[in-house]
């Protein structure tokens, strides 16, 4: 049996109430949200690089080389992270010390 025949027999199996799984959704490169946001892919990067969820494929490095990582975002991930840099006020930050504090407009 193929590979996509067990793909759909899953999901025939599957209920609608179940959540998709993550691996299914569209997954987002580093340029590509860069394009979408216009922001530089350094940016981005510092944006997604420690966000659950993101798929953080490379290596660390050596002491000889440097370390490579891509990034593949989902789709979910880039919506909660737009949401909750677009709604600051409704999504509470963590500071340095694990305290979580609501950002108003007049915090620096």
């Amino acid at each position: 049996m193929r590979f996509q025949d067990k793909l759909s027999l899953t999901d025939e199996a599957a209920s609608s109430d179940e959540p998709e799984p993550r691996f299914r959704e569209p997954h987002y490169t580093v340029a590509e949200i860069t394009k979408v946001w216009k922001l530089s892919p350094d940016v981005v990067r510092k944006i997604f690089e420690r966000e659950p969820g993101v798929l953080v494929l490379g290596n660390d490095g050596s002491r000889a080389k440097r370390g490579y990582h891509t990034l593949r975002i989902p789709e979910s991930v880039m919506e909660r992270v737009h949401r909750s840099r677009c709604n600051p006020e409704v999504y509470a930050r963590t500071n340095r010390n694990g305290l979580k504090r609501a950002l108003t407009s007049d915090a620096h």
